[in-house]
């Protein structure tokens, strides 16, 4: 049997939320306390791996030939051990069919790091839709903040 949580609204957490373009001003005026950063475009590349040295190996020829890692996670949608491996820049031809690997090209993105209350999220996700910025993933990070210490 699963057992539901309730979350207190007024909590407050922080948030990692990246968005397919700079929140405008407005947005900006409305949460001065959230910070941003842009990514540059990506190639996100998708291999089965079958053991942790698998995955070593896979990490050690990406570093061996110059790429720049930003991210490892399993797949969790790609069947047991799929794992995607994000680098820095768009990959060509040559060094893709070298890696073997599944890949994708990952847009410049914009991630907005913020202490929201659990009610207040949905206001904030919805103000960025409505400024035309595509939610692209958003992630509860960290422990409950206490309140005051915003």
């Amino acid at each position: 049997m699963v057992q539901h949580l309730a979350v207190d609204e007024a909590q407050a957490f922080e948030y990692d939320v990246q968005l397919t373009c700079e929140p405008d001003a407005s947005l900006r005026e409305r949460y001065p306390h959230m910070t941003m950063r842009c990514t540059e475009a990506q190639t996100a590349l998708r291999r089965r791996v079958e053991s942790p040295e698998e995955l070593s190996a896979l990490l050690v020829e990406i570093g061996a030939v110059g790429l720049t890692l930003t991210d490892v996670h399993r797949v969790a949608s790609g069947g047991p051990g799929v794992y995607e491996v994000r680098v820095v820049g768009e990959l060509g031809g040559p060094l893709l069919r070298y890696l073997k690997c599944a890949h994708y090209s990952v847009q410049r993105q914009t991630l907005v790091r913020l202490t929201l209350a659990a009610g207040e999220l949905h206001r904030f996700l919805q103000a960025c839709a409505d400024s035309g910025a595509r939610l692209e993933r958003v992630r509860r990070v960290g422990a409950p903040v206490l309140a005051g210490s915003r």
